[in-house]
This record gives C-alpha cells, sequence and structure tokens, in this order.
C-alpha cells in the first residue's frame, strides 16, 4: 500500500497555517481511501483542540462510524466515537450510555486508553444524570487494569488521584509507583508531579520504583511479541 508523505506535509502546512478546512479535507481523503494512521491523528487531534466547525466533526463522525461497522474496524474509530459522545462535540449528544458500550468495544481492541476513559467516568460519577452509577471501586479497577497494560494516562490518572486522596482513600506508594510507571512511558506531566512528589514526601519509595520499572519492560515486550504475531 501506498502512503503519500507529500499529501500528509500538505495537510499539515495548511494545519499549521491555520487553514483548518483545506487541512480537513486532506486528512479525512488519506484517512479513507490510503488507510492512513498519520491522517486518523491528524484528525483526531484537530477535533478535540476545537480546530473542525460542527459540519467538519459531523463528517468525521460519519467516517469513525463507517469504521467502526467495517470488518476491518479500527479500535481507535470506536475509542473516538465513545469520546465525541462522552464530550457531546458538535451536534452530538452527550451519552455516557453510548460512550461506555464504544469504550468497553475499544478495549476488546486492545485500546488501552478506553480503561482510562471508562475508569474516569465511574470514579466522577460523570453519568449519573444518566442513570449511570457512580462506581470508585470499578472505576479504580479499570484503571489499574489499563496503566498494567500500557495506557500512560492511566497510570497518570491513578497516580494522581492516590496522590491527592480526594475522591480515593490517599495511597503514597501506589501514587509514585503508577506516576513512575507512567513517566517511564514518557508521560510529561508525570515527570514534574513526580519532581514535587519527591520533594513534598521523603518516605522510602525504592520497591515501588523497581515495581514500576519491570512493569513498565513487561508491557514493551509484550508489544513487541504482539508486533511479530
Amino acid at each position: 500500500m501506498h502512503f503519500d508523505n507529500s499529501r500528509i506535509d500538505l495537510g499539515y502546512f495548511n494545519l499549521n497555517k491555520g487553514h483548518h478546512h483545506a487541512a480537513f479535507e486532506i486528512f479525512l481523503e488519506l484517512a479513507k481511501y490510503d488507510f492512513s494512521d498519520e491522517a486518523n491523528y491528524a484528525l483526531t487531534k484537530m477535533c478535540f483542540d476545537g480546530q473542525l466547525n460542527g459540519e467538519q466533526i459531523s463528517k468525521y463522525y460519519e467516517y469513525l462510524n463507517e469504521n467502526t461497522q467495517s470488518r476491518f474496524k479500527s479500535g481507535y474509530s470506536l475509542f473516538n466515537v465513545g469520546l465525541m459522545h462522552e464530550r457531546g462535540m458538535g451536534q452530538i449528544k452527550q451519552d455516557y450510555k453510548i460512550a461506555i458500550n464504544y469504550y468497553e468495544q475499544a478495549i476488546k481492541d486492545d485500546v488501552h486508553d478506553a480503561y482510562c476513559n471508562l475508569g474516569n467516568i465511574y470514579i466522577m460519577g460523570s453519568g449519573m444524570h444518566q442513570g449511570i452509577p457512580r462506581d470508585v471501586d470499578k472505576g479504580v479497577d479499570l484503571l489499574t487494569i489499563g496503566a498494567n497494560e500500557g495506557s500512560r494516562e492511566a497510570a497518570f490518572t491513578l497516580g494522581s488521584l492516590f496522590g491527592k486522596g480526594e475522591l480515593i482513600k490517599q495511597d503514597l506508594k501506589k501514587s509514585f509507583y503508577f506516576l513512575t510507571l507512567a513517566a517511564f512511558a514518557k508521560h510529561e506531566q508525570a515527570h514534574r508531579v513526580l519532581h514535587i512528589f519527591q520533594n513534598t514526601h521523603h518516605g522510602n519509595f525504592t520497591q515501588e520504583f523497581e515495581a514500576a520499572e519491570v512493569q513498565y519492560w513487561k508491557i514493551q515486550n509484550l508489544q513487541r511479541l504482539y508486533k511479530c504475531l
């Protein structure tokens, strides 16, 4: 399959110039017909950075839904449709039940960040007004699975929650473990938070550091194995 890098470059050129309509059309065409992962990533970022108008969001949503119905469906298409329903974007009504359904499907397709979004819904009780009960324990379990399977967002979120001790019981050792796991995975904010953590808390977290390092390399090895299969 041929990937047109010159078209990708043209899309980013228009994006950087603020020509969002032209960039959107280029990326959407590449995503649809060249199956370009980079174009899909650019579309996702444009959408959630607020660079698409209502009509473009609807076109993007239609494209994503086509992918979720196809036998070649993308886990990240499922994830993105879930995120659009969670946030309520453009003409897409906010609906947590639909969002949860798509996140659960994305998890089955190994999109580990879906654990983070799903866990947050249960911990925060975001969908209570739509009949979805708040379940902190379920949310923590989902975030834990996501973190240990490779979601740096889940690891950072859980480390922050354990550190603050507001929505869940404070546990500094678990906080350090998950923040370190996120930092190993190059989560930029995790590095900053860890620096503050170490200046604020002076306990011995060697065991947690070593456990996070072991888990990080376990995740990396599993990802390499998965790519070889």
